[in-house]
């Protein structure tokens, strides 16, 4: 749904109602780097891991004899996230509110001195432009009779697509410009070097029929069944492979599986902005990795699971505890685990199947 200042905060409230597999994948190595507060991103580069412990607010980098340093440090009410080392210097975003509680979206960079600029007001241009304007979201064929029984406090009415910004992941393209998975704005969006932010794809609502079985599990009343509530598409991830795009998205409401598994995966062009999905079935796709190969992996946060796709399906890869993100490097697959656990996340390998 909208409003999702935090993102990430309303996953754990979510995670919290799963079930969680009792342990992570088996044989796996010791854990790179421990007790991460909220790793809900991290990039690889030369051996090296730059995490995001966006409840932290800290970018982290670790190396592979465990020795740590903190690169970013900031108010940790601020989320920090969408972390990319691949390019020059590194990439990351903030999103939160000011001190007088207005909202921000950014997307920063950190040169290799440590000097730290804005690269881009992610917030200022969806405000300006709003990309998913046009875009129909809530039910769309419900009676004024019906509507008036839907639940206080869901926004399931008919409704277009409203301001929001936030900024969960970002690659960077060939010629240098980034591209950002934008949850809140429903985009994908490019940004220069200079800062000029456009947009790439805004990516489809996600139509969900209501069953009588699913109306009663979101307290809906009978007369939804049958009808179509088009959810947002909140794109999580994006990294490029030969030039094309690749992107997970959360259905856009309940990411428990009261409503099954509803996460996709796109390919989109950077060029035209079309797009294509890939994959379906996934519970939580807050994350993805593609191989040389082009095998795809994603993490599914809610699923406690790394898959694959295979015919347009979800493949299970391995089992890991509540993983945020994953990343492949050197033909290793990486993931964070325990990502909202008491003490803390970690980042393990797992086997790539």
């Amino acid at each position: 749904m909208r409003s999702r200042t935090l993102l990430a905060a309303a996953m754990a409230a979510a995670a919290a109602v799963v079930p969680l597999s009792a342990a992570p994948a088996s044989a796996a190595p010791a854990p790179v780097a421990t007790g991460l507060i909220g790793p809900l991103s991290f990039s690889i580069e030369d051996g090296t891991f730059v995490v995001a412990q966006s409840f932290g607010g800290k970018l982290t980098r670790f190396s592979a004899d465990g020795a740590s340093k903190d690169l970013v440090t900031n108010d940790p009410a601020i989320e920090i996230g969408a972390v990319e080392t691949r390019g020059r210097g590194l990439l990351y975003a903030l999103t939160g509110k000011t001190a007088a509680n207005k909202p921000f979206a950014r997307l920063m960079h950190r040169a290799a001195d440590g000097t730290v600029t804005t690269r881009g007001n992610l917030r200022a241009f969806e405000t300006r432009r709003n990309p998913d304007r046009g875009q129909n979201y809530g039910f769309q064929d419900l009676s004024k009779k019906c509507a008036a029984k839907l639940p206080a406090g869901q926004q399931v009415r008919k409704y277009k697509g409203k301001v929001d910004s936030h900024p969960y992941a970002t690659t960077v393209l060939a010629g240098g410009d980034a591209v950002v998975a934008d949850a809140g704005g429903n985009d994908i969006l490019r940004v220069t070097p200079a800062g000029k932010v456009s947009v790439i794809a805004v990516l489809p609502p996600q139509p969900f029929v209501f069953t009588k079985a699913a109306a009663k599990s979101q307290d809906m009343p009978a007369c939804v069944v049958g009808k179509t509530l088009n959810y947002e598409p909140v794109p999580t991830d994006v990294e490029v492979h030969k030039g094309q795009l690749y992107v997970t998205t959360l259905p856009g409401g309940p990411e428990n599986p009261s409503l099954g598994a509803r996460g996709s995966v796109y390919r989109v062009d950077p060029d035209s902005g079309s797009w294509t999905r890939i994959g379906r079935g996934f519970l939580g796709a807050t994350d993805l990795a593609v191989a040389k190969s082009g095998k795809v992996y994603v993490a599914e946060l809610f699923g406690n699971r790394v898959s694959t796709i295979e015919g347009f399906r979800r493949k299970k890869v391995a089992s890991v505890n509540q993983p945020s993100a994953v990343e492949i490097a050197d033909g290793k697959l990486w993931s964070t685990q325990d990502t909202f656990g008491q003490d803390g996340g970690s980042l393990v390998r797992v086997p790539r199947g």
